[in-house]
C-alpha cells in the first residue's frame, strides 16, 4: 500500500564522534512537545562482531552479535526532520536489569511527566540465557531521566507502550509476549512500578484473554508488536505496528483501536503500509527491517521514525486523512 511518503535518505545515522553511538543509531520513539521533535533512539557502539547463533530454531535467526551492548540517545528537531544529537547518552546500561543493554524507547506523556518504556537486558543479548524485560523512565524536560526498574512480567516481553492518557482512569499498555500484542491496565504510576502480589501472575495465567491482535496475514504470520505510542484521534487509537513473516522480514501496518476501549479493534490493514524497500532499509546489521517506534503529529501530517536495518533512523510522512482513509 503506498501510503506513506519516504525521505529518501536516513535522518539519523551513527556518529563517530560519539563512541557510544558509533556503531548504530535506530529504532527512535518520538514526542512532539508543540515546538520540537525529542527523538530518543538506540546506540551501539563500534566494535560488535557478527557471530553464529548456538542451536537456531527452525525460522530463527542463524547469526547475532558479540559484544553488542545498546544505549539510548537523545535528539531534538524544530521542524521534524533535521536533528540535533546530543553528546551524552540519555539512558545508560548501568543496573542490574539493564547492565547488558537499554535498547527500543517509547514515549508518552501522561500527568505532566514523560513516561519512557524500554527493553532492558539483563544477560548478553543473542546468548543462551533469556534476561530480556520490560522497563520504566521517566523524565520532566529530557534533561535527566529516573529509572524505575523493570515494571514487566517475570518472563521475556517486548514492545512496551503507554497509551498517552488515562483509559476509564487507568494506565493502559500494550506489551508483546510473542506472537500477539497485549493489554495491561494498572490504576496508577504506582501500581505500575510496583505492582500487587499476583498482578502479572494473574495476567500471565490468562493471557490469551488479554490479546488486542493476532497475526493474520502473511507478512506479519511469525510475529507482530506496538510500534509507536497510540495517537488519539476522532476515529480510534491510531496504532502503528510491526509485523514479521516466515523469511525474517519486518513490515509496519495499521490499526484503530477503539478510545473507549482499547482492546476492541475497529479496522486494521491486510497490507503493509511500510516495507524495505531503499537500500538502507534492505541493507545492514539484520537486513530487511522498518521498525517503526516514534510517530508525531505536526500540522495534520503524520511523520513516522523507524529503524532502518538495525543500523540507521529512517522517516516517513503521509497526512493523517490518507491515513484514516486506509483504515476505513
Amino acid at each position: 500500500m503506498n501510503l506513506f511518503a519516504k525521505t529518501e535518505r536516513p535522518i539519523l545515522a551513527p556518529q563517530p564522534n560519539l563512541p557510544w553511538a558509533s556503531g548504530a543509531v535506530f529504532n527512535p520513539g518520538a514526542w512532539y512537545d508543540g515546538a520540537r521533535v525529542h527523538l530518543i533512539f538506540r546506540a551501539v557502539p563500534a566494535g560488535y562482531r557478527r557471530i553464529a547463533m548456538p542451536d537456531p530454531e527452525p525460522g530463527e535467526p542463524t547469526e547475532g552479535f558479540d559484544d553488542y551492548i545498546s544505549y539510548i540517545g537523545y535528539a531534538e528537531s524544530t521542524d521534524g526532520l533535521h536533528f540535533t544529537v546530543r553528546p551524552t547518552p540519555f539512558l545508560a546500561p548501568d543496573g542490574p536489569c539493564d547492565h547488558y543493554g537499554v535498547e527500543d524507547p517509547r514515549i508518552a506523556c501522561l500527568d505532566d511527566d514523560y513516561l519512557i518504556t524500554y527493553t532492558a537486558l539483563s544477560h548478553p543479548a543473542f546468548g543462551e540465557e533469556d534476561g530480556v524485560r520490560i522497563a520504566l523512565a521517566s523524565t520532566k524536560n529530557f534533561e535527566m531521566a529516573h529509572k524505575h526498574g523493570v515494571v514487566g512480567p517475570p518472563t521475556r516481553d517486548k514492545d512496551a507502550v503507554l497509551f498517552p492518557r488515562r483509559i476509564e482512569g487507568r494506565i493502559a499498555m500494550l506489551h508483546r509476549i510473542t506472537p500477539d500484542i497485549q493489554i495491561i491496565f494498572f490504576d496508577d504510576l504506582a501500581q505500575l512500578c510496583d505492582p500487587p502480589e499476583g498482578h502479572w501472575q494473574e495476567h500471565l495465567a490468562h493471557l490469551a484473554d488479554h490479546v488486542v491482535m493476532k497475526p493474520e496475514a502473511a507478512w506479519e504470520e511469525k510475529k507482530i508488536g506496538a510500534g509507536p505510542t497510540p495517537i488519539e484521534t476522532d476515529a480510534g487509537w491510531l496504532l502503528i505496528y510491526h509485523g514479521v513473516d516466515r523469511h525474517h522480514v519486518y513490515r509496519a501496518g495499521l490499526a484503530l483501536l477503539d478510545r473507549d476501549d482499547p482492546r476492541r479493534v475497529l479496522a486494521r490493514t491486510a497490507e503493509p503500509v511500510l516495507e524495505p524497500t531503499q537500500d538502507f532499509e534492505r541493507y545492514g546489521d539484520v537486513n530487511n527491517v522498518v521498525f517503526p517506534e516514534g510517530a508525531c503529529l505536526i500540522d495534520g501530517v503524520l511523520h513516522v521514525y523507524y529503524g532502518a536495518a538495525d543500523r540507521v533512523v529512517g522517516h516517513a510522512a503521509a497526512p493523517l486523512a490518507d491515513v484514516l482513509a486506509a483504515l476505513r
